[in-house]
């Protein structure tokens, strides 16, 4: 429970002074901020969490809050804001105090946080209203406000105004002691998510802090940057595994990718079941305790200083400050803010070629980086036209000679270093083609901010992308030709505030990953990930750049990343997880995507675990406990380079194994052989290849309790029956009937036999299949996650009569994509065959219904469409196929297209194939509908 001083500034934070009396406010703290945005980003390098005005040249709705007047007389008026852009000062607003306003306040000489004075009220004693309000909705900015009677005025310097918000409630007085966990986490991006729950899972009692209302990161809906990793070469299109086929789902298969958005809506509900993680969420972590020592953080040139105590924090709304004290934590903050404050080692920029040997480097360091980007917009497109004016203050471009010539972006395949990398590269601007949304909608190269510092300049950088994406928007929809017609009806409703950082901080550990881990593929003795991104580093000019704009290469190639990137060497309970771990700017480059981020921090996580139940350190988990690491990330489900599965717990390492039938080269032994997935030529899987019954039975050589199995399919699952030989038949003791994901961990009935087996409703390959007798509260942990699963599964399904049918449910041949791109889609998304591969590609789904149905085809319309999709019903009268144009809008609800009624049983089949089709074939579900 927050303490008195916190309450106090919930009305508004008074106080007396000898100067007379003060009252102040943080505009973060307003009861409500109405139209403007709480910006969490700029609290280290500014002070303090402000509000942004992001009308989009609209003014944005008032924010509001009471001020209790201690005393009647006269108060001077005085507001912490910064004019973004002196030149032209777009951000104005004006406070009302009781209904009277101020002058024009956000106008200044220079773009510096600054206090101004905005007149003098007299006021009565007891409450007033205090408003702020914008007059430009271009990003105006406002941190605090304050009504001060006498000659007060609040302080510029830093240390200086962090006291008096202390002093007159601005933020709490005292730091209310938040608990003590076995893990703190700071950051929910990729890796933080990825290492809560992974400590979670293995015990450890964890808190989450993050300094956004949601969770994700830069793959978060609010940043929208998409979960990226390498798709691998057919036939393995498997990338990362492990927690992220949970985070991001559906994952694991071949037609996941880089367009399978996140959703942080889905992301919270997952660490929200875990009940051993407490999340924070908007709480900015602002320094930290280190043991031995008080001081609240460690800046650059103080000595190391061994051990953090707690990690201190701010309640982004409240003012509340806290810590959050454990024996270990993880830095997945992204600019490496935990290891900042206590004095880490680490890196910004690129390092020097001969420090590393690396080719790809500059011949001397440099502190360049990749730059940012605004990655989210929102275009909605209304029924008559619409006028955008952009600002003169926008960057211009009316005609395509304004930018650099299309093609002008090029990349190198060859690992060697762009010339234009190491010569001044500045552009006019790269060129967006005929895009109707002026690529300001998902588009990486919209960035900025390499040639700047992506830390203490982060705010300008965001600024001047401001800038640059009305530009792109403006000639989009006032001056391109191509694009001007299209754009009428359309409008640029919302531009993201919160940019995608590639590139930061770096914490030095043991090991530092280089280029020549990529060139060589070392695998380390201690691997617990792997990335096949590629080094990908971008030209710090970003946008701007003429010529070169990335070095990227080795992509598809898997690099080992070794555990001993993930803590610090001078912190001794200093975990990092993320594009901040131990490595140089060009391996990082190939790190720094989704993918491999949550497979470091799911590592970190189990890491931090297994430190804190043997009272150890991150080093002593390597001294002593690095292959009980492994194996337990094996056993959740990832993918280690060079590693096996040996397991001694589990039961299915040690059963005779026999099948139904098997293909060649894919015998049922495969499931047991220590590999998830496949392997260069080896698919390490077993497939049945004779007739139905399908099954595949593990024999223990003396009875064995199971009540937990964990089965991993090659692609993608089918449904499953699990059965237990009791006496002299087979008694069913769990399934699998939502064949979505690729893994599973199923809770079974307990059981005590000499035999289990799998029967398959259709062959499907299958590379694992673990069983264990697991203690009661991890199997309830199991059930309750499979029970969130489906849960969540069937409120994604649309509520139809009949039955419905979801792409993901159909048995896959060839290779699909799967896509989000066109946003009228049921399910989470819909599959397409990529325009390639004709007669190669096939998706057959299997309803197992009988009776007359009218069978419709959900589809996305497109110009891009084939306009000859055949599907064929396998019926009860024999097979009819009917070829569907996907141009046009489909004609029922928008979704569906009736392909007739049919008389079906429980053999029937509705196939869709990509055979002589003329564009890309679009599959988003089937609807049967009753015709009785």
């Amino acid at each position: 429970m927050f303490r008195n001083t916190l309450l106090l500034l919930l009305t508004a934070g008074v106080c007396a002074t000898a100067a007379g009396e003060v009252v102040w406010l943080e505009a973060e703290g307003f009861e409500s901020v109405g139209g403007w945005q709480r910006d969490t980003q700029h609290v280290d390098t500014m002070g303090s969490v402000y509000l942004l005005a992001t009308g989009l040249g609209t003014p944005v709705d008032d924010a509001v809050t009471r001020a209790d007047i201690p005393a009647a007389g006269t108060y001077r008026l005085w507001v912490r804001c910064r004019d973004w852009l002196p030149s032209h000062s777009p951000g104005r607003f004006r406070v009302l105090v009781g209904g009277k306003a101020s002058g024009e306040l956000g106008r200044a000489a220079d773009d510096a946080w600054r206090w101004q004075a905005a007149g003098e009220f007299e006021l009565a004693e007891g409450p007033v209203e205090v408003r702020i309000r914008d007059l430009t909705g271009w990003w105006g900015r406002v941190d605090a406000v304050v009504l001060a009677a006498g000659d007060f005025r609040p302080a510029d310097e830093q240390d200086a105004l962090a006291a008096q918000r202390v002093r007159y409630g601005g933020v709490s007085a005292e730091v209310e002691d938040a608990g003590r966990f076995d893990v703190v986490v700071v950051g929910a991006g990729p890796a933080g998510l990825g290492a809560a729950v992974a400590a979670a899972r293995h015990g450890a009692t964890v808190a989450l802090v993050q300094d956004r209302p949601v969770v994700g990161g830069n793959s978060s809906s609010e940043i929208g940057v998409p979960p990226m990793g390498y798709l691998g070469n057919p036939p393995d299109r498997v990338n990362v595994t492990g927690l992220v086929e949970e985070f991001y789902p559906p994952q694991g298969r071949p037609r996941s990718n880089s367009h399978t958005y996140a959703d942080s809506e889905h992301m919270e509900a997952v660490v929200r079941a875990e009940p051993n993680i407490a999340l924070f969420l908007n709480t900015r972590a602002t320094g930290v305790r280190m043991k031995e020592g008080a001081a609240d953080s460690a800046r650059e040139g103080d000595s190391p200083r061994g051990q953090i105590d707690a990690v201190l924090a701010i309640d982004v709304r409240t003012g509340g400050r806290m810590a959050f004290r454990a024996p270990v934590f993880i830095d997945a903050t992204g600019h490496a803010w935990i290891g900042y404050y206590a004095g880490a080692e680490y890196r910004m920029g690129a390092e020097a070629r001969d420090e590393f040997h690396e080719t790809l480097a500059p011949a001397e360091a440099t502190p360049r980086t990749q730059g940012n980007t605004l990655y989210n917009a929102v275009i909605a497109t209304r029924d008559e036209p619409v006028v955008f004016e952009c600002p003169e203050w926008a960057h211009s471009w009316r005609r395509d000679s304004d930018f650099q010539p299309r093609g002008d972006h090029r990349r190198l395949t060859e690992v060697k270093r762009p010339e234009n990398f190491d010569r001044p590269s500045r552009g006019k601007g790269r060129n967006p083609g005929d895009d109707p949304d002026g690529t300001i909608v998902r588009r990486w190269w919209v960035e900025y901010g390499g040639m700047h510092d992506t830390v203490a300049d982060a705010e300008y950088i965001r600024d001047e992308l401001f800038r640059i994406n009305l530009g792109l928007w403006n000639y989009a929809k006032n001056h391109n030709p191509a694009t001007k017609e299209r754009n009428a009806n359309r409008e640029l409703v919302w531009l993201n505030y919160v940019p995608g950082v590639r590139e930061s901080r770096r914490l030095m550990g043991p090991y530092v990953m280089s280029q020549v881990d990529y060139d060589t593929q070392k695998v380390h003795h201690d691997t617990i990930a792997f990335t096949d991104w590629g080094p990908d580093v971008h030209h710090p000019e970003g946008f701007w750049v003429a010529g070169n704009d990335c070095i990227h290469v080795y992509k598809g190639r898997r690099t080992s990343i070794p555990y001993r990137t993930l803590y610090s060497r001078n912190i001794g309970n200093l975990m990092m997880a993320g594009r901040n771990h131990s490595a140089t700017q060009l391996a990082m480059g190939g790190t720094r995507v989704m993918r491999p981020c949550m497979a470091m921090g799911q590592a970190a996580g189990t890491a931090a675990a297994i430190a804190a139940a043997n009272e150890t350190t991150p080093a002593g988990v390597y001294e002593r406990h690095l292959a009980d690491l492994q194996q337990a990330l094996l056993k959740d489900g990832c993918y280690l380079l060079d590693v096996k599965n040996d397991d001694p717990r589990d039961l299915a390492l040690a059963a005779a194994v026999s099948a139904s039938s098997a293909a060649d080269a894919m015998p049922p032994e495969k499931v047991t052989n220590g590999w998830n997935r496949i392997v260069g030529d080896d698919r390490n899987a077993w497939l049945a290849a004779g007739k139905a019954p399908h099954w595949i039975a593990l024999e223990f050589d003396r009875p064995q309790v199971v009540n937990v199995a964990h089965v991993t399919f090659e692609r993608q699952a089918v449904p499953v029956r699990i059965e237990a030989r009791q006496g002299d038949g087979w008694r069913p003791v769990a399934a699998i009937r939502r064949p979505d994901q690729r893994r599973y961990v199923v809770p079974l009935e307990p059981v005590e036999t000499r035999q289990v087996r799998l029967v398959l409703a259709r062959p499907a390959a299958v590379c694992e299949v673990r069983l264990y007798h697991e203690p009661d509260a991890v199997v309830e942990a199991v059930r309750r996650r499979q029970e969130l699963a489906l849960a969540a599964a069937e409120e994604e399904r649309p509520d139809l009569p009949g039955i419905f049918l979801d792409d993901l449910d159909a048995v896959e041949t060839g290779f699909w994509t799967e896509s989000t791109h066109y946003r009228r889609y049921l399910g989470r998304g819909y599959l397409h065959d990529n325009n390639e591969h004709k007669g190669e590609a096939s998706l057959e789904f299997f309803p197992g219904a009988e009776g007359r149905f009218e069978v419709r085809l959900a589809y996305v319309a497109g110009n891009n469409r084939a306009n000859n999709v055949p599907v064929t019903v396998t019926h009860a009268g024999g097979q009819s196929t009917v070829r569907v144009d996907q141009r046009p809008e489909p004609p029922i609800d928008g979704h569906f297209v009736s392909l007739g009624t049919f008389l079906l049983d429980e053999n029937s089949t509705i196939r869709v194939d990509n055979a002589g089709t003329d564009g890309y074939v679009i599959v988003d579900g089937l609807h049967l509908l009753p015709a009785d």
